[in-house]
């Protein structure tokens, strides 16, 4: 048995060779063509980053737009201001009409008096209830003026008349309603004029 193997072994090495001289490289008939390694798996491209989206561009600051000037606050109706002015008209009033009494060449132009200053704390009254809502008419809290002479009352009465005067001026330039403004300013020259009574009364006086 050995020797028929060694015998074909021989032919065969023989065979290679010529079909190696003949075919080159290719695979002797009857043998399979060696198995070819599979391409190694080449590693899966790495996706660069995405660029992260551009930023949207910043919004510029918002330019003020032009000044718009703030509407000046109206002012507000002041009716304890109002109160308090036809309290102090009722009271000069009643100093009037006490000063009527011993004015004696003087009567009748001290009665006149009283009568407008009677009619200018109706006429604050008046606006005060159209503020309000509320009726005000405080005759029953006048007390009894002090007086020494009759001199001396007139004087005083001179002295308060000027300063509601000068009160009714300030509050026609702040008046809410352009009725009372308007009221203010009657009752400012109204004043005016009773001072300058009363000081030609006064001067009368001392002659």
């Amino acid at each position: 048995m050995d020797e028929i193997m060694n015998s074909t072994t021989p032919s065969q090495e023989v065979f290679q060779r010529v079909w190696q001289r003949v075919m080159g490289s290719a695979a002797m008939p009857g043998q399979a063509s060696a198995p070819q390694p599979e391409p190694a798996a080449q590693p899966a491209p790495v996706s660069a980053p995405a660029p992260a989206p551009e930023a949207q561009s910043v919004m510029a600051p918002q330019r003020p737009g032009p000044h718009q000037p703030r509407p000046n606050p109206q002012p507000q109706p002041q009716p304890c201001c109002l109160r308090q002015q036809v309290l102090s008209s009722l009271e000069q009033w009643q100093m009037a009409r006490l000063l009527a009494r011993r004015a004696g060449s003087q009567t009748r132009q001290m009665t006149a008096i009283a009568a407008q200053l009677h009619q200018q704390a109706k006429q604050l009254s008046t606006a005060y209830f159209l503020q309000s809502g509320v009726r005000y008419w405080p005759v029953a809290q006048l007390t009894q003026p002090r007086m020494t002479t009759y001199v001396g009352g007139l004087r005083q009465l001179y002295q308060r008349c000027q300063a509601l005067t000068q009160e009714f001026h300030t509050c026609r330039a702040k008046a809410p309603t352009q009725d009372l403004a308007q009221l203010y300013g009657q009752l400012e020259q109204a004043g005016t004029k009773r001072c300058a009574q009363m000081r030609a009364l006064l001067e009368q006086t001392h002659l």
